[in-house]
């Protein structure tokens, strides 16, 4: 973005030139409207820039915080993986019931601010996450859902061998295993 700016006044220095140079009325004219073309691109990519480069600085800051947080706070990880399972469940349900991205975005945020909330609770891990989830769904003016939506959860509820089997991406609950853990492996 920087070097296309660069080149825009590099181009509107040209243009002032020639519009100083230009003999007739109609040259003045067509060279006035390149030049407040080219200064609106400048602008425009530098405001871009200037845009795209405070987003990567946040970013950057985001995972600093968050690596910093992890660091200071044991439960973080837990208390993080939680948080999204929770709110991927809850999105997953109610999502269909939206209506436009206003509605979804104001429904995200409110969401975010109700976990956040809970995430600092000190039996947020202790709760289950279906219990969680059902509280949410009614917090937020929706019905929960009526069967159990995390995994361990329609395992442990009697889901059947295929619900025990896929405990999670790719893990799996061993028959007699305390709910939770993975097999042992070794």
């Amino acid at each position: 973005m920087g070097e296309l700016a660069e080149w825009m006044h590099a181009a509107a220095r040209e243009a002032q030139r020639r519009l100083l140079e230009a003999e007739t009325t109609d040259d003045f004219a067509k060279l006035t409207v390149c030049l407040d073309k080219l200064a609106r691109g400048a602008r425009q990519s530098t405001l871009l820039h200037r845009k795209l480069e405070a987003e990567r600085i946040a970013a950057a800051q985001r995972a600093a915080d968050s690596a910093a947080r992890a660091e200071a706070d044991p439960q973080f990880v837990p208390r993080h993986v939680k948080r999204v399972r929770i709110r991927t469940a809850i999105t997953r349900h109610v999502w269909n019931e939206l209506e436009g991205d206003e509605e979804a975005e104001l429904f995200r945020d409110d969401l975010n601010a109700r976990l956040d909330e809970l995430e600092e609770a000190d039996d947020f891990l202790d709760t289950p996450i279906d219990d969680l989830i059902a509280t949410l769904c009614r917090d937020l003016g929706f019905e929960p859902p009526a069967a159990a939506t995390s995994p361990i959860a329609a395992a442990m509820a009697g889901g059947g061998p295929s619900s025990v089997e896929r405990v999670g991406e790719g893990a799996s609950l061993a028959p007699g295993a305390p709910a939770g853990h993975a097999p042992d492996s070794s």
